[in-house]
């Protein structure tokens, strides 16, 4: 992360002035009380980036050691985060439990690894920072943190982990309730959901209970040419489901909700066409959504669970899993 910072507190008082100024006229984004970045990067930034910015931000402002954890901690690591959490969350002592200021909030956890550093910055470990979502946050929330450390990530260099692995530091939590919160999300998780959106998507059809598709099933056409990857398929409905945002060719940037995508190409758009009308051809249908149409009322007719069932796709009795 190489944005640099402005903050007030570091000018003489005849400069303080001016960085509000210079935000005033738009050339500065004012992130926290007293901190400032450069407009023109901030808007090319995508969200998780920004969060990112924002946590440093919060560190930086203050004094003394902290440890990121939880979402905060995986806005550090590169692990998806659903949604924009209102508070930096730091590991409490003792002393400081429960504690709230400035945007920061101190709460216990056990440590189930030793901390580990990131940018300069103290924080839980990776396969800590998923369990922890895992057991303190809604499961549709935990999947697509736990679907990605399943995967290597090329981009950090970090390895993929494994279930046994995450079984093993999961068990060291000190609540039954909570393991039990975290096992069910370890089991669940698949490192065959190549997005956050899929990932996100796919506990969402789990929790109204609608039956597991094939993931990343692959078309052929009656000569055996590959035709493309779809990234859900209910054989038995001939179903194709197709999370928006992470097109088959050329995924565009936005991974998260609320985070800043390119436009894709119109050369994109035709060769996503075209695979579409081939697979089409194999006689499947195709059914699309967006992050509008998963996050929405599940009661919305044109959100993802009421155009599932009207696509024929069978729903377990009472429309829910244990999962929700």
């Amino acid at each position: 992360m190489d944005q640099e910072l402005l903050f007030a507190a570091d000018t003489a008082n005849a400069l303080a002035k001016p960085l509000a100024l210079r935000c005033a006229a738009g050339e500065l984004v004012r992130i926290r009380r007293g901190v400032y970045v450069g407009a023109a990067a901030w808007a090319h930034m995508p969200r998780w980036e920004r969060d990112r910015l924002r946590i440093v931000a919060a560190l930086e402002s203050g004094s003394g050691p902290r440890v990121l954890l939880q979402e905060s901690a995986a806005a550090m690591w590169g692990i998806p985060v659903i949604g924009s959490p209102p508070e930096v969350l730091l590991l409490a002592s003792d002393s400081s439990h429960g504690r709230r200021r400035g945007g920061l909030r101190w709460t216990r956890r056990k440590l189930l690894e030793p901390l580990a550093c990131r940018d300069g910055v103290q924080l839980t470990s990776r396969a800590q920072t998923v369990i922890d979502m895992a057991a303190y946050l809604p499961f549709e929330q935990a999947v697509p943190a736990m679907d990605h450390v399943l995967r290597p990530d090329p981009t950090r260099e970090f390895p993929s982990l494994s279930k046994d692995y995450l079984h093993a530091v999961a068990s060291r939590l000190p609540d039954r309730a909570k393991h039990s919160r975290a096992v069910r999300v370890i089991d669940f998780a698949d490192a065959r959901s190549e997005s956050p959106g899929e990932s996100f998507s796919r506990a969402i059809l789990h929790k109204h209970g609608f039956p597991a598709p094939e993931l990343q099933h692959e078309f052929r056409s009656a000569g055996g040419r590959f035709l493309g990857r779809t990234d859900f398929y209910w054989p038995e409905q001939k179903l194709v489901g197709e999370f928006d945002g992470a097109v088959k060719y050329g995924r565009g940037t936005m991974a998260f909700p609320g985070g800043k995508s390119m436009p894709p190409s119109w050369e994109t758009l035709t060769r996503e066409k075209q695979r579409e009308d081939a697979i089409r051809a194999r006689g499947v249908r195709f059914i699309r959504w967006s992050w509008n149409d998963v996050t929405g009322s599940p009661q919305d007719p044109e959100g993802l669970v009421q155009c599932l069932v009207r696509a024929g796709l069978p729903r377990k009795r009472g429309g829910k899993s244990a999962a929700g």
